[in-house]
Order: structure tokens, then C-alpha cells, then sequence
């Protein structure tokens, strides 16, 4: 979810972006934009770090670790949509 949003206000902007699933790499790109964006890049980083791990059977995320993770991606979608004039 937060990947998608992050694209999508790179779109907005006409800025260029590679082929990623990389939440930091994409939020870096947007700083420019929005720097006050920054306070994002410790859940971008936990989101990531959570794509990875629990990607493929065998690990899952505690019910903890999913609550964060859920909290974090609707922080950053209140945000961007915000940015981009979108209902919340």
C-alpha cells in the first residue's frame, strides 16, 4: 500500500523513478517534495524489512509486528493522499 501511494505522488510530480519495491529508495526520491516526509523513513525501513521477512512461508509476523505495520501504511496513506488533494 505504501509503495503504491508513494509512486503515485511521484507520478503526480513528474519525477522519474527506476522499477522498486524499495520503500526507502522511492521516499528518498520524495524528499525533495516533501521534506518533512522524513519522519517516514523509520517505518518505511520496518515496512521493507517486513516485505522481505514475511514474503515467502515459513516466517510470520507476530499479531504485534502486523498492527505496526498496518498503523505505519495508514500513516503514510493519510499523508500522501493528503498531498495529492485525495479524501483521506
Amino acid at each position: 500500500m505504501a509503495e503504491k501511494h508513494f509512486k503515485a505522488r511521484l507520478c503526480e510530480a513528474g519525477v522519474a523513478f527506476p522499477k522498486t519495491h524499495d520503500l526507502v529508495a522511492l521516499l528518498k526520491l520524495l524528499l525533495p517534495l516533501e521534506p518533512m516526509w522524513s519522519v517516514f523513513l523509520p517505518q518505511a525501513h520496518l515496512l521493507a524489512d517486513n516485505a522481505v521477512d514475511f514474503r515467502y512461508p515459513g516466517d510470520s509476523a507476530t499479531l504485534a509486528e502486523a498492527r505496526l505495520a498496518l498503523k505505519n501504511c495508514k500513516s503514510i496513506r493519510r499523508e500522501v493522499r493528503s498531498s495529492l488533494g485525495l479524501p483521506i
